[in-house]
């Protein structure tokens, strides 16, 4: 679902997570979407002289692939090496969006992207009798079930998102994949949940 974050800061943050991201190691640049907020994750992680605090603010930069910096630059698609994650930020403060969070998490920098209060209101609205009906089967799992905080999650994210895979909600609990692993094969066992499909196409239903 779209999150309608800011077009504009949202294109930056793609832009940047292309130009530092380490193509070698084969592995792909992740975003994960939900409905009150968007993930994404790069392989790598932050300059040695760059911080989350100065992140945001004037500093110079190092791209992990200048061509590719230079070919962006040369394109009209950034203005300068080193303003983007300062260009996310007047974005936000522009539209009144939450500046995104910046960690790293699992060998790699992870962006997480928040909506404006506006659009969780307009969301919410819309989706209030679906919403009704996601937090009604949650509280009849948890009053018929004991499960721990980890299972209580994994559950809800599953609620949300039937398509997710278990190392994406590692990343969104911020736990390891085994743990996520233990918890869902425990779901599983007490028939609260089952996989239909393939592991890669399927998806998680709610017994």
């Amino acid at each position: 679902m779209n999150i309608c974050f800011q077009k504009n800061g949202f294109r930056e943050i793609i832009y940047n997570a292309i130009q530092h991201k380490i193509f070698y190691t084969g592995i792909p640049i992740q975003i994960s979407v939900y409905n009150d907020k968007i993930y994404v994750w790069n392989d790598g992680e932050l300059p040695k002289n760059i911080t989350k605090e100065n992140l945001f603010k004037k500093h110079a930069s190092k791209p992990s692939n200048p061509k590719i910096a230079q070919t962006f630059f040369k394109a009209g698609f950034v203005e300068a090496w080193g303003r983007g994650f300062e260009k996310i930020k007047e974005e936000c403060e522009r539209n009144n969006t939450p500046i995104p969070e910046v960690m790293e998490n699992t060998g790699g920098v992870m962006i997480k992207c928040y909506p404006s209060k506006k659009y969780m209101e307009l969301f919410k609205k819309l989706n209030e009798n679906n919403v009704q009906i996601n937090v009604h089967k949650n509280v009849q799992i948890n009053q018929n079930k004991k499960l721990t905080k980890v299972e209580n999650k994994i559950l809800q994210i599953i609620i949300e998102n039937p398509n997710i895979t278990q190392v994406n909600i590692a990343k969104e609990i911020d736990t390891t994949t085994k743990t996520v692993q233990r918890a869902i094969a425990k779901l599983k066992n007490n028939e609260i949940i089952k996989r239909v499909g393939s592991n890669k196409k399927g998806y998680w239903e709610i017994k």
